[in-house]
């Protein structure tokens, strides 16, 4: 027999998969560990026993599921939100935002238990954007320390189109004109949809003439803007403050039309009414309804009662009221003049087929324009809009619905068909009537109704917010206009910075679930990764979109992060974390699996929920199925990647979430614990393991900490009723104790005291494979007799070959009496008990409330034939 002496230089590999022990040659094997529980792996190959969970509040309901997340307006401002049954909390620095009466600050949600870890989320600035694809999105919003509001996100122009739109014409001719008018905001980032059109006959040709356009005042609307009709579009001509407009022939802007809004993210919109019985007798056109007088004119020639009438073929003489439209006919006003001015007008009779009716005043050979002489004086012409009535109105009864816009098609006096103009949302039974004056019989139904369509994904990319991957259109992306937050309009012609709506046309109908900005938009489906990028590297509008496949693997409903470049993800199937990176070899984005060297962590099991911590030690957090907390010490420019499990005394991990407090990102989590007093969900947040002092270090779970003035009793503890628990008092180990009416007895008084429930951190080497012979020392049996430990600040340290042959390291040196002992740094050996095996593996526990950090370890190993 001989004997040798190995050294583990580092633990930099993590835990790996029995099924890796084989894979002596694996640069990974090199540094692994065969157990890594309740071990940090540090970037520079120590492995550290993880901080204790101090607890900040049970959950509201010990019975339901919480989750949580992030809220980071800067990394002095930051949050962690609660989200439970309908409902969130807030808590901050290991402690609970409250309210007014000292009992959790709290928001009402739509969210259900089930719904939690379906819930994806962004953020920018105050402002959080919640989307699930049962529920319309949302912004969760911070107004103060302790005003938080959560509301449905509006699609729609934050104003009204304005309404009461009048064209007066002031000349004459034969051409027809139509307008439309959109409201504009103070800072001109949103418009309102376009009023309702109106039309007037003149020739603007003619030096002199003018169509003047009125509307309604829009509420909060800082100026206006004039479009006028051409080719059956609508060009820009104008904007002003007042609610009047000139035209005077002004050419139109074509480029620069109204905006239109795309009904996105509704339920319950109507798609479709069928026509049962298209009935008799409708008008194609409207009649006169009513007429209004904007301004009586001045100096008629006559004062009386003047019945509107057409002109005579025959010719004849004096003046008169009529009516001008280019198809209507029929219509009958009594007009009354007083005083030189219009001061009534009265309908006689409808008439159809108006389009845009306007009243003159005429003699049998001309139409009388403002400033001309009559009776020897200048006479000016009243202006008057006309009301149209007559065409079918479609009037949509629901429940609980609203917002649809519905018209008829008529031809031959039936309607034949209906136009969909506006989906509103809600509907769950709608009906449509048909309401008309001319006209009978008509019935419809069957009507349509849209299911769910709200996003799964969101998340911003070059100045838009990005939704995606709705239940009826999973593989549609919609992109808001340039440089806002949720202005859905375009444009025809389109315009730059037009909201972007697309499909991903792709083998499968896979629902976007994810939407990833790297330097490209990735999109991660449930079979395929895809890139979004811009054609010939031009800025994103809606004609220079490109979207390309990328791999075909998919990935889970559980939130990437995103580690410097590095997007990481959880597959679609499988369990598996994975890696996706830019590599200038493959001349794109190349996809990698992290648990590999691992499945022992995975295989079986599922990610229910997943966060990131970059300081001190960069680490990405997973909460198993398993009801594991694992972690993966991740920094891909090293190609450092090695994996951790994390256990808690009669606990399961059921979410967690990470936000900068301090100098440190800390990681919070949901832990659901069957104790004595039963089960319970309690937030739980990592303590720091930069301490200065013994004393102040934390190793205890779902623990609390007393300082002050020496006691020895502590209470406070009923979350911990009837369980034994863990003390650190002053810095020393005191036996474990059984909480009792919510408190404890020390057997000395202490000024700082933790307590809570223990925890048991392991580490296990890999079986030894050294170049003793040609076979590396496979095959041969091995005894450990002796290790030597490379510790830092450690203390409380069991050593063996097996986890039940373990044999303290003593560390009580010089101590004064009555202190503890002190931690320790360098080497500590260690003689253990014999055992003859096949591996010659160490195993190191911690069981104390104290830290234990591992550098490296020698083992002296007696090697058999």
């Amino acid at each position: 027999m001989s004997s040798v002496r190995l050294f583990k230089h580092s633990f930099a590999g993590g835990e790996i998969a029995p099924e890796m022990f084989g894979r002596i040659e694996d640069e990974k094997y090199q540094s692994g560990l065969a157990l890594c529980r309740n071990f940090v792996v540090k970037p520079q190959g120590a492995v550290e026993n993880r901080a204790g969970l101090k607890l900040v509040r049970a959950a509201k309901y010990a019975d339901r599921k919480v989750r949580l997340l992030p809220f980071t307006y800067s990394t002095t401002q930051t949050v962690v939100i609660e989200f439970g049954h309908q409902y969130c909390r807030f808590h901050t620095q290991g402690a609970t935002l409250l309210d007014g009466s000292n009992q959790p600050y709290e928001l009402a949600t739509p969210y259900q238990e089930a719904e939690l870890f379906d819930v994806h989320y962004v953020q920018s600035a105050d402002i959080v954007t919640l989307v699930h694809p049962n529920h319309p999105p949302m912004e969760l919003k911070r107004y103060g320390a302790a005003d938080w509001r959560l509301e449905t996100i509006r699609f729609k122009p934050e104003l009204d189109a304005p309404q009461g739109l009048t064209a007066t014409a002031h000349g004459g001719g034969g051409i027809l004109f139509g307008y439309v008018v959109t409201a504009i905001t103070q800072d001109g980032a949103s418009e309102s949809e376009a009023s309702a059109e109106v039309e007037v006959t003149n020739d603007l040709y003619t030096s002199g003439n003018r169509n003047t356009i009125r509307w309604n005042p829009v509420g909060g609307a800082s100026r206006y803007k004039v479009y006028k009709r051409q080719n059956g579009l609508y060009g820009y001509i104008g904007q002003t403050t007042a609610t009047a407009f000139d035209d005077d022939n002004i050419s139109a802007d074509m480029s620069a039309t109204p905006p239109l809004y795309d009904d996105v993210f509704i339920s319950g919109g109507i798609l479709s009414v069928a026509v049962l019985d298209g009935g008799r007798g409708y008008l194609e056109k409207s009649g006169i309804a009513s007429a209004t007088i904007q301004s009586g004119g001045q100096n008629y020639p006559q004062n009386g009662t003047f019945r509107t009438r057409a002109p005579n073929p025959q010719g004849g003489s004096g003046d008169f009221f009529s009516i001008e439209d280019r198809s209507g006919s029929g219509a009958e006003l009594d007009v009354v003049v007083r005083g030189g001015k219009i001061v009534r007008i009265d309908r006689v009779q409808a008439g159809r087929d108006y389009t845009a009716p306007r009243l003159v005043f005429r003699n049998e050979s001309q139409v009388y324009q403002r400033g001309d002489q009559i009776g020897g004086r200048t006479w000016q012409p009243a202006e008057v809009s006309m009301r149209l009535d007559g065409f079918p109105d479609l009037v949509v009864s629901d429940a609980t619905g609203s917002g649809a816009q519905l018209l008829p098609v008529v031809q031959n006096g039936r309607i034949t068909a209906v136009r969909v103009v506006k989906k509103g949302s809600g509907y769950t039974a709608p009906s449509i009537t048909v309401q008309a004056a001319v006209g009978s019989g008509a019935a419809l139904g069957r009507v349509a109704v849209s299911g769910k369509s709200f996003p799964a994904a969101v998340s911003y990319f070059s100045q838009r917010r990005v939704f995606a991957g709705t239940y009826s259109q999973p593989q549609n992306i919609w992109m808001t206009k340039s440089g806002t937050e949720s202005n859905m309009s375009y444009s025809i012609p389109t315009r730059e910075d037009d909201r972007i709506a697309f499909r991903v046309a792709a083998r499968e109908a896979n629902t976007i679930r994810h939407i990833v900005p790297l330097n490209k938009l990735i999109l991660l489906t449930s079979s395929a990764e895809w890139r979004m990028e811009t054609v010939n590297s031009e800025a994103l509008t809606p004609s220079s979109v490109s979207v390309a496949p990328h791999s075909y693997i998919g990935a889970s409903n559980v939130q990437p992060v995103v580690v410097n470049s590095t997007l990481i993800y959880c597959a679609a199937r499988g369990g598996h974390v994975r890696e996706m990176a830019y590599s200038w070899q493959a001349g794109g984005y190349v996809s990698g699996d992290l648990s590999l060297r691992s499945p022992h962590l995975f295989d079986g099991f599922e990610i229910a929920d997943m966060t990131y911590s970059k300081a001190p030690i960069p680490v990405v957090w997973f909460v198993s199925s398993s009801g594991e907390l694992l972690g993966n010490t991740y920094i891909p420019e090293q190609q450092i990647g090695a994996w951790h499990r994390h256990d808690t005394h009669k606990g399961k991990f059921e979410s967690c979430t990470v936000v900068a407090e301090g100098a440190e990102d800390v990681l919070y989590c949901v832990v659901q614990r069957k104790l004595a007093g039963g089960t319970q969900r309690f937030i739980e947040r990592l303590e720091s393991r930069a301490f200065a002092r013994q004393e102040e270090a934390f190793f205890v779970d779902c623990g609390l900490s007393y300082s002050g003035a020496a006691v020895n009793e502590i209470q406070g503890l009923e979350h911990l009723e009837g369980e034994a628990v863990a003390i650190l008092a002053d810095g020393a180990v005191l036996p474990e104790t059984l909480v009792r009416g919510g408190k404890i007895g020390l057997p000395v008084k202490a000024k700082t005291v933790h307590i809570g429930l223990p925890i048991v951190s392991d580490m296990q080497t890999l079986p030894v494979a050294a170049q003793i012979d040609s076979a590396f020392g496979q095959g041969r049996k091995k005894n450990v007799n002796k290790v030597l430990l490379r510790v830092w600040r450690s203390s409380g340290i069991w050593v063996g070959p097996t986890a039940d042959k373990l044999t303290e390291a003593k560390q009580r040196r010089d101590e004064p009496y009555g202190q503890p002992p002190a931690l320790r740094s360098g080497d500590i050996e260690v003689v253990i008990q014999p055992t003859w095996d096949d591996g010659g593996q160490v195993f190191v526990r911690q069981t104390q409330p104290l830290p234990l950090t591992v550098v490296g370890a020698t083992a002296e190993v007696v090697l058999g034939g």
